[in-house]
């Protein structure tokens, strides 16, 4: 920001850092639930895990989880400096997103039906 500073009759240059904590930090309660999977996949997570790896390889997930890590370092990398690029980068992001959730609901559909089975029925 330029303004005239009143007493000195010169331009100074100011700069604001803008500090700001993540969305997700400031809205947990939103974003502590599944948002992404829909209602086929929250009935059945598996069918994202399936639909993963029949899109990726392992290698090419590793490949991908470095170079997001290196651009995210790093600020020359002309590889990413299109917006496709990068708009490649963030659909990778969401997919591992939408894995992560269906991860959650199997975990805790696998706790539940292990909880019911040790439970003595009555």
């Amino acid at each position: 920001m330029i303004g005239l500073h009143p007493r000195l009759g010169q331009f100074l240059a100011l700069t604001f850092k803008i500090v700001s904590m993540s969305h997700f930090l400031e809205q947990a309660g939103l974003f502590d639930k599944v948002i992404r999977l829909d209602a086929e996949e929250q009935a059945d997570p598996f069918l994202v895990f399936d639909r993963f790896f029949n899109d990726y390889r392992l290698h090419e997930w590793r490949h991908n989880l470095w170079t997001m890590s290196e651009v995210c370092l790093t600020t020359d990398n002309p590889q990413f400096a299109s917006a496709e690029e990068r708009a490649n980068l963030l659909l990778r992001y969401q997919d591992l997103e939408k894995l992560l959730e269906a991860a959650f609901l199997a975990l805790q559909q696998y706790n539940a039906e292990t909880t019911s089975r040790n439970t003595p029925s009555q």
